[in-house]
């Protein structure tokens, strides 16, 4: 990658320098502050909000989204205090496990810090182990307190627990993992809904949402490959079903199937194509046709030529940094190496040109009429910073397939890929609660 672009200061870099540049700086921001700040959609931690207007639904969603929407932070007024995230703390364990970017012992160290801090946030009162948010959360769909795991935090820890398994080689990481398994098929059991059967997105729910079922299946799927356990490869290969028999013919998938769950928006699109290629990658090889034409609709529908991602198939804005940070991320792993890759750049720059604040942070949305500055941990931060890192993975993947090394960096594959453990000198040590 001969190329160069150039950077905030004026100099001029090669992009996978700049990528290096960026992602250290978001690494040290999140890891001085422990991961803990503001979340989009925290506003029912808030303190000074009359009891009236949390008492509906409605009321719920209105103090929400004119938290998140506001262009002004209102959190302090509101006290709405700082907090910490399982995903966040997550995504920060997944970057830690890919590194790249820092040395492998200090990579070691604070990948098991996250793992540890992971584990401390898990909550107790289900079977198995589950995340859920720090906070209470009002959809359109559904209600769910702070208190209830729900799928998406779960499997992204999961996926955290067999990133820093395959990384460190601590069994308690991948017996922590199984539990997760555990949870998903005692806590939220598949409805079935032939061809295939979906998970829901809470325990006990029947809502068939593609994004949080599929990456269920993927984590389901990955489980399978490292514990053999074939109650776990038995249900990824009905969730694969259910999901690839309802992509419609364009190569979209809707948020999801029932009446009101129909939109198409880009970054649950990038979840659907991320879980659909840790599907393939785990053996499951009717994941590849739907992945392909999946990628297809991606890149020619949900985007504009300077690479501008739109949040829905039909609306460009917000513009919005968790969008960006999905594509890079998709492109980056879900992808050939090489149009896709460019492709990946391509939102890359975008991002550094249109979403980065004076101080060069990057920010958390575009409006037609306004900027929303916050950089939120889990909705900019940590998602652009594990993006980062699997696009460096893919850039020195591409580094040695042009150097023209033999047997490394093959061509479609993964920055997942299982990595080998750290040598015992190197090794951190990880203390998980036996619960």
């Amino acid at each position: 990658m001969g190329r160069a672009c150039t950077g905030g200061g004026g100099d001029r870099v090669t992009k996978r320098e700049q990528v290096l540049r960026t992602l250290r700086d978001l690494e040290r921001t999140g890891h001085e502050r422990q991961w803990s700040g503001t979340d989009q959609y925290d506003a029912l931690n808030a303190t000074r909000v009359p009891q009236f207007a949390l008492r509906s639904a409605l009321g719920r969603r209105l103090v929400i989204q004119a938290v998140k929407r506001c262009p002004f932070d209102l959190r302090p007024l509101l006290g709405v205090p700082p907090g910490v995230n399982a995903v966040s703390v997550a995504w920060a364990a997944s970057t830690y496990a890919l590194n790249g970017f820092l040395p492998e012992a200090e990579a070691g160290r604070r990948l098991a810090r996250a793992v540890e801090t992971l584990d401390r946030l898990r909550l107790d009162a289900h079977g198995g182990a589950c995340w859920g948010y720090h906070f209470d959360f009002q959809s359109r769909v559904f209600f769910y307190p702070r208190s209830t795991p729900n799928s998406i935090a779960t499997v992204f820890a999961g996926m955290a627990l067999l990133d820093a398994y395959e990384r460190l080689g601590d069994a308690e990481l991948l017996d922590l993992g199984h539990q997760v398994g555990r949870f998903f098929l005692l806590e939220v059991p598949q409805t079935h809904d032939p061809p295939g059967a979906f998970f829901g997105y809470l325990p006990e729910d029947r809502s068939p949402i593609h994004n949080s079922s599929l990456l269920v299946t993927a984590f389901l799927a990955r489980l399978h490959v490292l514990t053999e356990d074939d109650e776990m490869g038995a249900a990824a290969e009905s969730g694969l079903r259910w999901s690839i028999a309802r992509q419609r013919p364009d190569g979209s998938w809707p948020y999801g199937e029932s009446s009101n769950l129909r939109w198409i928006d880009n970054f649950h699109t990038g979840y659907v194509l991320e879980a659909l290629h840790t599907c393939l990658q785990a053996g499951l090889d009717e994941a590849s046709e739907p992945l392909r034409k999946g990628l297809t609709f991606y890149e020619g529908r949900m985007f504009l030529p300077d690479g501008t991602p739109k949040y829905f198939v039909n609306k460009t804005y917000p513009i919005d940094m968790w969008s960006i940070a999905q594509a890079i991320q998709t492109f980056s792993i879900a992808s050939p190496l090489d149009r896709c890759l460019e492709k990946a750049l391509h939102v890359f720059a975008f991002a550094l040109r249109e979403m980065r604040d004076e101080n060069g942070s990057f920010i958390f949305q575009r409006t037609r009429l306004w900027a929303n500055r916050a950089c939120h941990v889990r909705g900019v931060m940590a998602p652009t910073m594990l993006a980062l890192a699997h696009l460096l993975a893919r850039l020195s993947v591409n580094d040695t397939v042009e150097k023209g090394r033999p047997g490394q960096g093959e061509p479609g594959g993964t920055a997942r890929r299982p990595l080998p453990a750290a040598a015992p000198s190197e090794a951190a040590s990880v203390r998980i609660d036996a619960r």
